[in-house]
């Protein structure tokens, strides 16, 4: 709008220029000439506010001449007589100019105008006219105020967004900054964001290396996107941060980051990542449940069939009788607890309230009872000494499934025509853990071959003996989910030493 009252300014001023050489007769001609180019509006009113001379655009001269001798409110629309009026006076009255804009219908248009009124006086100093010039500015105003309103509305969504916006100039100082930023930069750098600042003054010293690298990036043209964990009253606070270039005319200007709050997506990403662990879990537990059925249940299952058979031959024996029931309710509690076990075990989510103090000797007893006939069978001699380690607190169902299955594979893995020779401890390892091992002098495995493949599912590396592979990825399994590991030392025709070490849990 300033640049159109100084055209206008200059317009007037030669206008003038060109009226001062009236006084001679010889130049009416190209006044008039002059008047008939001009886009404005000119009126010459004298002090009783009648038209001396007028010049309308595209105006018929008849038409124009016409109107000579009315008073300017005649032919003036309604909508600016209030403030022509007020113009008029004080040119008579002062002699000063007065330059103003107005409005309103003008043939069936809203158009918009600026006027500029100005003296023409007398030798005496007098106002004896008011030179009056009107140019429209319709297309200027409607633009100007397009524009505003489009700043407006970009300033009330920049203002009223939730995301933090800042621009920056090419040195990395705030230009401009948003509502949302200002307020959470308190919480976030422990002070206020000001306009002229650096912005990596307001980072901790370990982050302001890595911004001023991001930053240089994007003077290159790059888009930068980057995750940030902040404190904020008191909780965990996640901001996704872009950097970006901004343009003007193709040259770029500085640079706009962008703050968006991703607390709630991370915490959803978390609560969806702990219930896929959880599921994960009890799907793992599953299989070992449904590999204990198969695996663990068969030897108490075996010897209760096995015993049962006995019963029937010696059922007329009152004596045997008597010893066999008594193995027999013993079997049968011990398939009732291994049962009661693991369904608890799959009903419990926290590991830890599962968990229970273990009797290593009770526990391998069990055992020894439920593989008494391998045992007999291949007149194996086994020692054991728990008395360094002889409680464990775990789950009382994985304790015993190790047991039985390392005790198991030394039984079957024995050397062909020699008994096989077991040792079972438990003790406080180097490394502050518990170790349960079992060596024996069976057939051994080939590490160098097999070592990746030994706790793999249905893998097994000797055929001539019955097995389905489960009971070391069983085991692995389970030895994992305690926090523990289990190492082997093992030589072809010499025999395996299998080390189980669990994290000493306390109650």
């Amino acid at each position: 709008m300033d640049s159109s009252i100084e055209d206008l300014h200059k317009e007037i001023a030669r206008l003038k220029e060109e009226i001062s050489l009236l006084k001679e007769p010889a130049n009416l001609r190209a006044y008039k000439l002059l008047l008939e180019s001009l886009p404005d509006t000119i009126m010459q009113v004298d002090a009783q506010y009648r038209i001396v001379v007028i010049h309308l655009p595209d105006c018929p001269v008849e038409q124009m001449d016409a109107l000579k001798g009315l008073d300017v409110f005649a032919v003036t629309p309604k909508s600016v007589h209030a403030k022509l009026k007020d113009a008029l006076e004080k040119i008579f009255s002062t002699g000063e100019s007065v330059v103003y804009e107005s409005e309103g219908y003008v043939t069936d248009a809203y158009r918009y105008y600026i006027n500029h009124v100005s003296a023409i006086k007398n030798e005496r100093g007098e106002t004896d006219f008011a030179y009056f010039v009107c140019r429209e500015i319709t297309v200027q105003k409607v633009a100007h105020m397009q524009a505003v309103e489009s700043e407006q509305k970009l300033t009330a969504l920049f203002e009223g967004s939730s995301q933090i916006i800042s621009l920056f100039d090419k040195d990395s100082r705030f230009i401009w900054y948003n509502k949302t930023a200002y307020e959470k930069s308190i919480f976030l750098f422990g002070k206020y964001i000001a306009v002229g600042e650096r912005f990596d003054q307001f980072l901790k010293e370990e982050f302001r290396a890595g911004f001023n690298e991001n930053f240089q990036k994007v003077l290159n043209g790059e888009i930068i996107t980057y995750n940030r964990e902040y404190v904020y009253e008191g909780k965990p606070y996640f901001l996704e941060i872009m950097l970006q270039p901004v343009y003007q005319n193709k040259e770029l200007i500085g640079v706009s980051l962008t703050g968006k709050n991703n607390t709630e997506r991370m915490e959803y990403e978390s609560r969806l990542e702990k219930a896929n662990k959880e599921l994960i879990q009890q799907n793992e537990q599953l299989n070992q449940y449904s590999y204990i059925i198969s695996h663990n249940l068969r030897a108490p299952i075996v010897t209760l069939l096995g015993l049962i058979s006995i019963f029937n031959q010696v059922k007329n024996n009152p004596d045997e009788i008597d010893a066999i029931v008594a193995h027999i309710t013993k079997s049968a509690n011990h398939l009732d607890t291994v049962i009661k076990d693991l369904n608890h075990v799959l009903t419990v989510n926290d590991k830890k309230s599962v968990m229970t103090d273990v009797q290593l000797d009770a526990e391998f007893d069990i055992v020894r009872f439920l593989l008494k006939n391998e045992i007999e069978l291949s007149e194996a001699v086994i020692t054991y000494d728990f008395s360094n380690y002889p409680v464990i607190h775990s789950i009382k169902s994985y304790i015993h499934n190790i047991l039985y299955n390392l005790l198991s594979n030394s039984l079957k893995y024995k050397k062909a025509n020699a008994a096989p020779y077991i040792t079972v401890s438990s003790y406080k390892h180097p490394s502050g853990m518990v170790c349960i091992e079992f060596s024996d002098q069976g057939i051994g495995v080939d590490l160098e071959k097999f070592s990746d493949k030994l706790f793999g599912f249905y893998k097994r590396f000797h055929t001539h003996v019955e097995g389905k592979g489960l009971g070391l990825h069983l085991i692995k399994k389970q030895i994992d989910s305690l926090d523990g590991r289990i190492e082997v030392e093992s030589v072809v025709g010499q025999g395996t030493t299998f080390k189980v070490l669990l994290p000493e849990e306390k109650l």
